[in-house]
Order: structure tokens, then C-alpha cells, then sequence
């Protein structure tokens, strides 16, 4: 196994999901594993706007790292996440994401 650095990806460009009207951005880094639980990260970036609905087809795990990233669940809460703080998804969970400003985000996810 070799160590490899993945230097800035705080400050990356991401390139934009190019849905209309919503401001989300999403770049995996790396994937690594077996083609049977293979591990992904990546950053993701939500901006106000339009709400980003999303179907989870696999686990994961957002860490926010700044701002706030607002998730709406299948019940109709929405939680606020800020710096700091983790959200875990389970596969087939069905979300929508928004942010009042901004937030970025770490993701780790196996798919």
C-alpha cells in the first residue's frame, strides 16, 4: 500500500451537478477497493438557491466543514448541520439538501 496526498481539496474548484436552477457542487476525489465495497471521497458545496433532491443508492458520510448544509428526510424534518458536525446516510434514504448561505462538505461513501 503507498500513502498518497490529495493536497487542497478544501479549496478545489468543483464542477457544478448542472441542474437548473440549483447551486450544488460535487467532485470525487478517489476510489479505492474492491469491486465489491469499493470507498469513494469527495467534497460537496450547497449554496442557496433551489433544494437538491437526492436518492441515496449506497452509505455515506458528509462532514461538514464550514458553513451549514440544511437536510430535509423522508418525514419532512430538516435538520441544520453545521462545522463539525456528521451526517450519515444509509443506502435508499431519500433527501433533499439546502443551505439559507452555503456549506461545504467531506464525503466518504461506498459505492
Amino acid at each position: 500500500m503507498t500513502v498518497q496526498k490529495f493536497a487542497a481539496v478544501t479549496t478545489a474548484d468543483l464542477p457544478s451537478l448542472d441542474l437548473p436552477g440549483i447551486d450544488a457542487l460535487m467532485k470525487d476525489f478517489a476510489t479505492q477497493g474492491s469491486s465489491g465495497a469499493p470507498i469513494t471521497f469527495g467534497m460537496f458545496r450547497m449554496s442557496s438557491g433551489e433544494p437538491l433532491a437526492y436518492d441515496y443508492e449506497f452509505d455515506e458520510y458528509k462532514l461538514v466543514l464550514e458553513g451549514e448544509i440544511d437536510v430535509k428526510d423522508e418525514s419532512g424534518t430538516t435538520t441544520t448541520f453545521t462545522a463539525g458536525d456528521v451526517i450519515q446516510f444509509a443506502k435508499g434514504d431519500k433527501v433533499v439538501f439546502s443551505s439559507a448561505s452555503s456549506g461545504l462538505a467531506f464525503y466518504v461513501a461506498q459505492r
